[in-house]
Formats: structure tokens, C-alpha cells, sequence
């Protein structure tokens, strides 16, 4: 069965999902980077499954099955490759683009929602039925959500085991396993090898125990991590974040705790030398209170920093702009920063509608000071979480401590996200938050664009309202006429919100 241009059926006599085979083959041969992470190839003769970047030897036509997610190919009864480690590939960022209900499961099931609430527990989150949601998943990824939840959990797994030393029972149940016998199965017909054969293949000497876990988070090249580590800097709530040159800190508030992230963006940020070929990773410090949290910490890691973007791609559209060509190639990967904390961000947004990005910044930082909870801080500074949307719901919009009109903005948006009229995050519709966001008093519609794009992660969102965009499209030669400006901007898609960031960073705010 090696012609994926027809539906292959897996094991369970479903359709694994439909890929074009001699584009696949084609890419695997080539070795082309662009296509990491975007499929997996599956060869027959070997029982394995790699990266279409893998440095194996390249298998004949006969031998390949290709496969949209790892999930899916071990499903069909292959290993995963030990030469090119395919859990480590970014995810596709075919996800992030859209914002349908296949999409939306697959980010809540990689931030280990159906650990945490069941396969009933998703369906609901997504408002359709256990068996809808399967049937979908299966039609567009080749398994089902529990198949793909057994995936990330031997990721996280085999995470675990080599980036700490902690006993092997603890890994097991952190990772969600409910036994050590179905521990010590799982890795093994996942990987190939025992989990005692990982660890000492590995020889983990990075962390103690009872310390963070140090992880790398792998993306595709290049990464402009000194505009990332700017943005991230302009806009640090004091006592939750913080930049110390080209390390940035933050708190986390995670599904069973609190939690601690310290992101390495030196890597990132090199130019020249043999470090930027060799680096295609950013180093993370976790510290958690529980470590059954670790894997929404690493979904939240990689969305603050926009890990799984596709750079060749987006390159590609804007640099047949000619007004954006010049930017584009300046800005080599150029990243859209998500959130850690959805909320967090819309009230920053709320607030950057009158203040600039570092005032707001700080008024955000006296709600911390008050309502803020104390949080797991291994160096003491940041040390506090962001206040829940309750916290700040139930306060005296008076007590907040801005002007009149901000404060019932902040305390219109808090009430409607405690009270579960208006959802944040990425297990949320996209048109229907962004209707609730505008329903809202305070919000202008370019500050509602500002959250879909950073806390909704919808690459394709500019706003030609905006006074920062429209000052500079004026600067770049394009028309400030809002509807001129969006006619413009529609040759960008699907990534017009890579767009706007282009054009932000170009221009200091005023």
C-alpha cells in the first residue's frame, strides 16, 4: 500500500489520513527541511518510522507509508526511528493555520487535555460528541484521540527519562501512565528499548531529582530570537516575567499547580558562526510543583514563542510583496509570540489601547501586586501569577487602580471570562471568541485582532484599523487608507498576522 494519494486504511480498517505519495517521497529524498514535521515516513522493510530530514539511508517507493502524525504510524505497528527521533520534530503548522474542530483537538490533546479530562472531557470542551470527534480525527489524521493522547504521553515520557533523575516509577505516573507494567510496555513498543535502556543510553546528568528539568524544544530555522526577546522584554508584567539579557523568566499557571519556565534564547539569536547550523533548539528550565503538568508547560513554552511556525513558508508569501520583501528578508524568522497566559494578555491588550507597550506593562503589575497569587520561584524574581479572571471579577473596578473607562474594560472582560461567557485559549473558536471580544465595552475591533493573533495563535489576522500598522504601511510606501490597507494585505494570507509583525517591528511605538 505505498500510493498515499488513495486512503490507506490502518489498523483499526479506518482511513490514515491522505497524503500526495511523490510529493512525500520527493521531499524525503531531498531531505528537505521545510517538510519536517509536517509528515512522517513509515518504511516496511525496517519497522520504522523517521523524519523526513532523517540522515538514514533513503528506502525504495515500495517500502514507504507516509503518515500525517508519528500517532498514526505507530498505530499501523512501526517504532519510532532512534537515529532522527521523530518525537522531537515540531508539530505540523498546518494546526496553527486553521481553526477548525480537527485542529483545535489536536492543540488541546498536545497540551494533554484527555490526561487531564478523558476523551468525554474533550468532546465536551469542543461542544460535538465523543464519537463525532473520533470519526473527524480518524478521517483527517488516520487514529483517534486516544491514540494520539498514548502518542504524546511516550513523548513525554522519554522526555522525562532523559532530561531527569527521577526514579522511573515517578516518570511513569508524571507521564500518565497508571502502572509501571504499562509504563515499561508502552516505551518499549514505542521506541524500540526499555526505559531503563533509554536512561542509560542517555546518561541524564543535567538535573538533580528534585530540580528543573532542563528540555529542548526543537523548531524550524531560523529564529529571530533578538526581535522575540525585545517584544517579550517591551511588554514583562513585573513579578510575573522577566528578560536578564537573553534569558526570559516566567511564571506559570498550570492545569494541577504552579510552575516556573526559564526559555534560552541565545541560541537563537546567533548570526554567524558554527553555532547557528548547529542550534535548532531553545533550552527550557521548568521547575513545577507537579510534575504531571509538565507537558502544558512545554505547549505553553512553545507558543510564547511561536516554536512550531513554518519560516520557509511565510517567507515565501511575503517576499512576493514587494513592499514587504525588503522586511522579510531583514527579518529572517520572524516569529508572532503567543501567551503563556490568555488572560494575562487580553487585559495587557485592554491596557496597550492607551498606554505604550511598557506602561501597561507596569500598571498590569500593580493587579499582580494585589490580587496576584505567590507562585514555585527557584531565584526569587518573578514570583507571582498573574490574577485569575475570578480575582479580578469580583474586585471593585474602582480598587484596580486605573482610569475610570480601563477599569470597567479590564472588569467587563474578567466577568465575561469567569463566568464562562467568553472562552480564551487554544481550545477556543476562533469566530466565536472574537464576536464575544467585540461584544465587549472598551475593546476597539484592531485590540480584539491583537488578541486572536497572540492569544488565539491564528496566524492570519491583521487589522488595517490599527494606528501602529496603518503609521507604518504609511512609512513602507503602502496606503493608509484602512480599506485600501486590507485590500493590500489580502495577497499575505495566511499569514498576515507574520505580516503585521513585520510592520510593527519595524516601527517604534508611538
Amino acid at each position: 500500500m505505498s500510493d498515499c494519494r488513495r486512503k490507506s486504511a490502518g489498523r483499526d480498517g479506518k482511513n490514515d489520513g491522505v497524503l500526495d505519495f511523490d510529493s512525500c517521497y520527493r521531499a524525503m529524498a531531498s531531505r528537505d527541511t521545510r517538510f519536517d514535521g509536517a509528515f512522517v515516513v513509515a518504511v516496511t522493510s525496517t519497522g520504522v518510522y523517521c523524519r523526513p530530514v532523517c540522515g538514514a539511508r533513503t528506502p525504495k517507493p515500495a517500502n514507504c507509508r507516509f503518515f500525517k502524525v508519528p500517532a498514526a504510524a505507530e498505530a499501523a505497528g512501526f517504532r519510532a526511528c532512534r537515529r532522527c527521533r521523530p518525537e522531537t520534530a515540531p508539530s505540523s503548522p498546518e494546526w496553527n493555520v486553521r481553526g477548525d474542530l480537527v485542529a483545535r483537538a489536536l492543540r488541546l490533546i498536545a497540551g494533554g487535555t484527555v490526561d487531564e479530562l478523558g476523551v468525554a472531557g474533550l468532546a465536551r470542551q469542543l461542544a460535538v460528541s465523543a464519537r463525532h470527534l473520533h470519526r473527524q480525527l480518524v478521517a483527517e489524521v488516520g487514529v483517534g484521540p486516544l491514540a494520539l493522547a498514548l502518542n504524546r504521553r511516550a513523548h513525554v515520557a522519554r522526555m522525562l527519562i532523559e532530561s531527569s533523575t527521577l526514579p522511573l516509577s515517578d516518570v511513569a505516573f508524571a507521564a500518565g501512565y497508571s502502572s509501571i507494567r504499562q509504563f515499561n510496555g508502552a516505551i518499549l513498543a514505542a521506541f524500540g528499548r526499555a526505559p531503563r535502556e533509554l536512561r542509560r543510553a542517555h546518561a541524564a546528568h543535567d538535573t538533580a531529582g528534585s530540580g528543573p528539568l532542563l528540555l529542548h524544544l526543537r523548531f524550524r530555522p531560523p529564529l529571530d530570537g533578538e526581535a522575540l526577546l525585545a517584544w517579550l522584554r517591551a511588554r514583562a508584567v513585573p513579578g510575573v516575567e522577566r528578560v536578564d539579557g537573553h534569558r526570559y523568566h516566567r511564571t506559570l499557571r498550570l492545569p494541577r499547580g504552579s510552575g516556573f519556565a526559564e526559555l534560552d534564547l541565545a541560541p537563537a539569536t546567533a548570526r554567524s558562526g558554527p553555532a547557528v547550523g548547529r542550534h535548532r533548539q531553545v533550552p527550557v528550565r521548568l521547575t513545577l510543583e507537579d510534575l504531571r503538568d509538565v507537558t502544558a508547560a512545554v505547549r505553553r513554552c512553545r507558543d510564547l514563542c511561536d516554536l512550531d511556525a513554518d519560516p520557509a513558508a511565510v517567507a515565501e508569501t511575503l517576499g512576493a510583496s514587494p513592499a514587504l520583501r525588503a522586511r522579510a528578508d531583514a527579518a529572517p524568522g520572524l516569529r508572532v509570540p503567543g501567551c503563556a497566559d490568555a488572560f494575562e494578555l487580553a487585559v495587557r491588550t485592554v491596557l496597550e489601547q492607551h498606554h505604550p507597550p511598557e506602561r501597561a506593562a507596569r500598571l498590569c503589575g500593580r493587579l499582580v501586586a494585589r490580587w496576584g497569587e505567590r507562585a514555585v520561584a527557584p531565584d526569587g524574581e518573578p514570583d507571582r501569577l498573574f490574577p485569575t479572571a475570578r480575582a479580578l471579577a469580583d474586585a471593585d473596578p474602582g480598587a484596580l487602580g486605573l482610569g475610570t473607562r480601563q477599569a470597567a474594560a479590564v472588569h467587563s472582560l474578567a466577568r465575561a471570562v469567569a463566568d464562562g461567557a467568553l472562552a480564551l485559549g487554544q481550545d477556543a473558536d476562533r469566530e466565536t471568541t472574537v464576536a464575544a471580544l467585540r461584544a465587549l465595552p472598551g475593546l476597539a475591533p484592531w485590540a480584539v485582532a491583537r488578541i486572536a493573533t497572540h492569544a488565539l495563535l491564528d496566524p492570519d489576522v491583521f487589522s488595517a484599523e490599527d494606528p501602529a500598522l496603518r503609521r507604518a504601511a504609511q512609512e513602507l510606501g503602502l496606503p493608509r487608507d484602512p480599506h485600501a490597507l486590507a485590500r493590500e494585505a489580502h495577497a499575505w494570507r495566511p499569514w498576515r498576522s507574520y505580516a503585521a509583525m513585520h510592520l510593527l517591528t519595524a516601527t517604534p511605538p508611538a
